[in-house]
């Protein structure tokens, strides 16, 4: 049954070709979905992490890192690096504002405000933040507004100089942008923002640095012990934190995605299979004539449509990786990774599933079928 598949597919190779770049263009999609989908959680995931601290100090009852108000008493860094074990506490805060240029579209940006640590994890292009009104963007930022280093970065007719290009700096669709204490305060009273600087959230979070070989649960209970109004966290505690409020933000609109993505592809297979049968009408009204069931047939279809499918899977990586190498360049503010194991194995064999059930169904067209359908014409 195989070798006659593969006669079949060698007999038409035209055919063949636009066969599996359809079902390799609809997979794509779904690979394209579920990269978009990893990606808004891997960036989620990295805000934190990418903060190089040991424990993350929180207000009370605040469990995230992003997307979150927290309020730390601005003594609490004094107490928590007078604990023994703990070699530093940076402060870090985070500000939203918008950003517009002439000529360009607004965007909403991040103003990560840090002081001796959690600034930008990788510098793409520059240098970090080193001297008064000394800025580190998003690349996103840079590409989208054709910034770079050396260039002025005006927010609320305050403006800073770019000394670094950030790498992969976002989250929730917004780019952040680093700068130090000072520039925050002074940005704060000079810009043409309005408000009360008793509002402005001087000290959100802390990124405690620990002494090499001590026990992280002991100094985090002692630091809740010393500052109760505080919540101290593993960064890896807090990622997943970040990734669950991440699933319940965008997972029930990307599962809808997705969803809609798979039945494509279950429409684009059967179509397929539909129109392979009525091609071959002949052929199956002869192998029906011979003795052939409808078992049988239907088995060669399934068959046939398991084989399209292993060979337009890699056709379908390829041009999602491709889709995802253009959104990726084009725009940096989204990750689409693709080769992500458990994505990459759960679209494989959805694929394969969605084969079988595209292969049946047009069964009952095949069942219908007349023998003697050869001998008419």
């Amino acid at each position: 049954m195989l070798r006659f598949i593969c006669r079949q597919l060698v007999y038409e190779p035209f055919r063949s070709m636009l066969t599996c770049v359809a079902i390799g263009s609809a997979i794509a999609v779904i690979l394209l979905l579920e990269g978009f989908h990893t990606g808004l959680l891997v960036q989620l995931k990295n805000v934190s992490l990418n903060r190089g601290a040991d424990l993350i100090v929180a207000q009370k009852g605040v469990s995230n890192f992003i997307a979150s108000r927290s309020l730390l008493p601005q003594l609490s860094r004094e107490a928590i690096e007078s604990i023994e074990g703990v070699k530093s506490a940076h402060p870090i805060t985070s500000v939203p504002v918008i950003y517009e240029k002439a000529g360009y579209r607004k965007s909403p940006v991040f103003f990560m405000v840090f002081d001796t640590g959690g600034g930008p994890a990788v510098i793409k292009e520059g240098k970090t933040v080193t001297k008064p009104r000394d800025i580190v963007i998003d690349e996103s930022l840079a590409v989208l507004y054709d910034l770079k280093v050396g260039d002025d970065f005006i927010v609320s007719d305050f403006k800073f100089n770019i000394s670094g290009i950030a790498k992969q700096a976002s989250a929730l669709f917004t780019a952040f942008v680093f700068i130090n204490y000072d520039d925050m305060i002074d940005f704060f009273f000079d810009s043409d923002l309005v408000g009360d600087i008793s509002n402005l959230p001087l000290l959100s979070y802390l990124l405690v640095e620990l002494q090499p070989d001590v026990d992280k649960y002991a100094i985090a209970k002692s630091i809740e012990a010393i500052e109760t109004d505080a919540d101290v966290f593993l960064p890896d505690k807090i990622s997943q934190n970040d990734v669950a409020l991440g699933e319940t933000l965008f997972g029930p609109v990307m599962g809808v995605l997705i969803g809609a993505g798979y039945i494509i592809t279950l429409l684009v297979i059967g179509m397929i299979m539909f129109a392979a049968i009525h091609a071959r009408l002949k052929i199956y009204g002869v192998l029906k004539a011979i003795g052939f069931s409808n078992k049988s047939l239907i088995n060669e279809m399934v068959l046939e449509s398991v084989f399209i499918i292993i060979l337009a899977f890699p056709l379908a990586l390829l041009i999602a990786q491709s889709g995802a190498w253009l959104i990726e360049t084009r725009v940096p503010l989204y990750r689409v990774p693709i080769f992500e194991t458990v994505p990459i194995l759960r679209t494989f064999f959805s694929a394969l599933v969605l084969a079988i059930i595209g292969a049946y169904l047009p069964y009952r067209f095949m069942a219908k079928l007349d023998p003697a359908i050869v001998f008419r014409g």
